[in-house]
């Protein structure tokens, strides 16, 4: 089970992968809707930006407390 999850993800996620068993297995998860078209590589975010979201996301009300408040 685990060499097949291993050659699913491989399959998945290495274009430059080859063969018979890969490219079944990519045209399997294509057809289950589960794999993403290649495209143009992405950007990574602004470190900047990224920095600026993690501090906006530490505050304001913790979900642990709004989920304490909707158990009493």
């Amino acid at each position: 089970m685990n060499e097949f999850l291993t050659r699913v993800l491989a399959a998945a996620t290495d274009p430059d992968l080859g063969g018979s068993d890969v490219q079944r297995i990519r045209e399997r998860l294509a057809q289950a809707g589960i794999l993403a078209p290649d495209g143009p590589p992405r950007r990574r975010p602004d470190p900047a930006d990224v920095a600026r979201a993690r501090r906006a996301a530490g505050t304001g009300t913790q979900l642990s407390e709004l989920v304490t408040r909707e158990r009493t």
